[in-house]
């Protein structure tokens, strides 16, 4: 055959009497013939491939794999372009996540005006007791509790971060139509139960699911803005709750039934536009699929996408053999007796606990009781949650500013909840067993839920989607995510108890007294992950233990 001109050779016309070495030719000749046929192959960039592994692979991999993958990927990238290049590529990864985060505080604020409307005893349901109506509030974070405990079996072995949020859209969407629909109550706290459980896995999956496809540099802003879709969501209850306040005796199911459409676009968009999580598929062994993953998520050309799955697999010491292998009781002991899980557990877990235990519940739950006295339950209830919003954006600005980041906003957050919380328990110990001043209370009350929602709020849920390791972070996020539920679970039924026993100045001191040991623990034991990549992390969590 002749050999192409040089003005051939630089397009992609390859002349039929040419073909493509065999899959036996070396890899350098291999690379020189294609290059005279006029295939375009990627060349791997200096240092990246360190591991013997990706050297190995690359070395074997034959033309007709190449030839396969690179067109796939190519088009993959293109098809992605075409369809959201009028978006940032950030936005689809974040929209269906944060969805799962606004359908959970949707529950939150739509529930209380549920069980308000059902308690008047006008309802289609009849009259109900107490416990009743405390089963309707409480069922749903029982089911996140449910959820959280059999996601730390189940670990990633079949189930993935994009198949996660399927299952969450689907089971809230149950839930909202089996508790909505219903003719008598047991049905109803059944439909709670359920979508419990889709509260349970959408966040768990949520903050993972951000981590791990997005930019380093955005990772800390987008997982800080899902606790603003919580807050938002929670105003978007409260207005359903105020829009449909009648006598009706459906009025409540149209409560529920306003989500219909939210969980529906969960559904479609998580179909349509997500990717799996690339580190989910790299910790499965699967590199050529966790590339085209990350060349969809984040527009990146191939060499760029290789590099960092090499990274992902070579920093994680992942070869596809995940600890999925092992069962319930095996991989518990690998989260407890392996010293970088279990400091990772330490840390996650730790903040967690504290974030709840420092009375977050109890705090907006007595200003609740207030606003109602004053009749400005409404009104009062979306101003907090604007407020909340608003310092949950001042928290998202400054996660990723070089004078910030997350161990500053953590430490001045608990810091200011502490001192509000020693506030609140001066005025009602200087009151002396008269009613304190509304004023001086709710003063302190804002000033708790702003610095919760600069550090606490949105903080921790980003601490606990980066500090765990590559090969347990499922199950641990589970635990985190256990923990989180199951502590505000016991915060809220404990706190009429306690206040009727000890008086609101020593449960309030005693509140403020935990927030104290929570600067002390964040402090000594939280690492700065500004500006590092999740990798990064784990390797500086090692580097300290």
């Amino acid at each position: 055959a002749e050999r192409p001109s040089s003005a051939t050779s630089r397009g992609t016309h390859v002349p039929k009497a040419m073909s493509l070495p065999p899959a036996r030719a070396t890899p350098l000749a291999a690379r020189a013939a294609r290059e005279r046929a006029g295939v375009t192959v990627p060349r791997q960039r200096p240092g990246l491939a360190k591991g013997p592994t990706a050297l190995a692979l690359s070395s074997r991999r034959s033309t007709r794999e190449l030839s396969a993958i690179v067109p796939r990927a190519q088009g993959d990238s293109q098809a992605s372009s075409t369809d959201q290049s009028v978006l940032p590529a950030w936005l689809p990864l974040f929209v269906v996540p944060a969805l799962g985060g606004s359908l959970f505080g949707y529950d939150i604020g739509a529930t209380s005006s549920v069980v308000r409307l059902l308690g008047t005893g006008s309802s289609d349901l009849g009259s109900l007791d107490s416990l009743q109506l405390g089963l309707v509030a409480s069922l749903p974070l029982l089911g996140a509790v449910v959820a959280s405990a059999l996601l730390i079996g189940i670990g990633d072995k079949n189930i993935g971060r994009k198949t996660e949020m399927y299952v969450a859209s689907v089971l809230y969407g149950a839930g909202t139509l089996v508790q909505s629909l219903s003719g008598d109550l047991n049905p109803v706290l059944f439909g709670r139960l359920i979508y419990g459980l889709g509260i349970g896995i959408a966040m768990h999956a949520a903050p993972l699911y951000i981590a791990e496809t997005t930019p380093t540099e955005l990772r800390g802003k987008l997982v800080s803005l899902k606790e603003a879709a919580i807050v938002l969501g929670i105003v978007g209850g409260y207005a359903a709750g105020a829009a449909f306040n009648s006598d009706a005796p459906d009025a409540w199911r149209l409560v529920f039934q306003v989500a219909l459409p939210l969980e529906a676009a969960m559904l479609a968009l998580n179909a349509l536009l997500l990717p799996e999580s690339p580190r989910w598929l790299a910790l499965r062994g699967l590199r050529d699929k966790a590339v085209q993953a990350l060349m969809r998520g984040q527009r990146l050309d191939m060499d760029e996408a290789q590099s960092q799955v090499n990274q992902m697999m070579e920093l994680s010491g992942s070869d596809g053999a995940a600890e999925d292998d092992l069962d319930f009781v095996e991989r518990t002991k690998l989260l407890v007796s392996d010293p970088l899980n279990r400091k990772a557990l330490q840390i996650g877990v730790g903040l967690v606990l504290l974030q709840q235990l420092s009375g977050q519940p109890s705090v907006l739950y007595y200003a609740n009781r207030i606003f109602e006295k004053a009749g400005l339950g409404f009104e009062a209830a979306v101003g907090v949650g604007v407020f909340k919003t608003i310092m949950t954006l001042v928290s998202v600005g400054l996660v990723e500013n070089p004078k910030w980041g997350r161990r500053p906003l953590l430490l001045t957050g608990t810091a200011g909840m502490a001192a509000s919380l020693g506030a609140l328990s001066a005025i009602f110990a200087l009151a002396g067993g008269e009613e304190p001043s509304s004023t001086a209370v709710l003063a302190c009350v804002v000033a708790f839920v702003g610095f919760y929602q600069i550090g606490f709020g949105p903080v921790t849920w980003l601490i606990l989607s980066e500090i765990f390791p590559l090969k347990t972070r499922s199950a641990a996020l589970s635990i985190g995510t256990l923990s989180n539920f199951a502590s505000n679970f016991l915060v809220s039924a404990l706190f009429e108890f306690e206040r009727e026993r000890v008086g609101e100045s020593a449960l309030f001191a005693q509140f403020a007294i935990i927030a104290a040991f929570a600067v002390w623990f964040e402090t000594s034991q939280v690492p700065e992950t500004r500006g590092l990549s999740l990798e990064q992390i784990e390797e500086k969590l090692k580097e300290n233990l």
